[in-house]
């Protein structure tokens, strides 16, 4: 072999490596998805059981009469059937739109999930039941500002419909959120005759992530004593 041959190979063999291990860790990626898969398949639950809280934080744009707006929103849900929610939209100073920002809060329930559970319906690909049983209904009041002043003092009504898509098929994961809101502005509410904006729909769609996690909020209250009862153990054993 010349000198130009074994520069040659000397030269391609750290590519040869590179190439070796950028494959060995696809494959090891797709063994790992396909048993996460095989595991969400089996119990039907997705990961959803295995804590009892599911905080989500997401964020992307609203849509509504007047132009596009950042949009934000953040949500603490219990066994991923009902929960609470917060959401924010901000038009960053965009001429011509009749809401400046606005805040809405509120609580939600999703009643699909524990009933197709409990009914052994789990049985889509798991993307499609976590797609089927992100189904929201929520209610709740919202703040608006308009160009130029502060949040309005009087809450509006907000009825919404939410629906969250899985990108990994885990209730732990990346999600694309969708979400329908009407508004129902305080004095409409209270019959006033004065003039009315025509902004009352808003479609927000964002991009979040979604974490299940063990808070233990309904064995709190026996946890303590029982935490109590094994220090007074320990206690009793080092005086002995």
């Amino acid at each position: 072999m010349t000198t130009r041959d074994k520069a040659a190979g000397g030269s391609s063999e750290p590519t040869r490596r590179a190439i070796t291990r950028a494959l060995a860790s696809v494959a090891a990626l797709a063994v790992l998805a396909v048993a996460s898969t095989a595991h969400a398949e089996g119990d039907g639950a997705y990961g959803r059981l295995d804590g009892d809280l599911d905080l989500r934080a997401g964020a992307g744009a609203s849509f509504a009469d007047g132009g596009p707006a950042l949009c934000a929103r953040g949500a603490a849900v219990y066994l991923s059937t009902a929960g609470v929610y917060a959401h924010y939209t901000d038009a960053l100073g965009a001429e011509g739109a009749p809401v400046a920002r606005s805040i809405a809060g509120g609580v939600f329930i999703q009643p699909l999930f524990l009933a197709r559970y409990a009914s052994d319906l789990e049985r889509s690909a798991p993307w499609l039941d976590l797609f089927i049983d992100s189904v929201a209904l929520g209610v709740g009041s919202f703040w608006e500002a308009p160009p130029g002043a502060g949040l309005a003092a009087e809450p509006g009504l907000e009825l919404s419909l939410s629906l969250d898509v899985p990108l990994l098929g885990d209730a732990t994961g990346p999600f694309l959120g969708l979400r329908g809101a009407l508004r129902f502005r305080g004095p409409e509410l209270s019959g006033d005759d004065g003039p009315r904006d025509a902004q009352r729909a808003l479609l927000s769609v964002t991009l979040g992530w979604h974490h299940v996690l063990r808070a233990h909020l309904v064995d709190a209250g026996d946890r303590a004593p029982a935490q109590g009862a094994a220090q007074r153990g320990v206690v009793a054993a080092r005086t002995r």
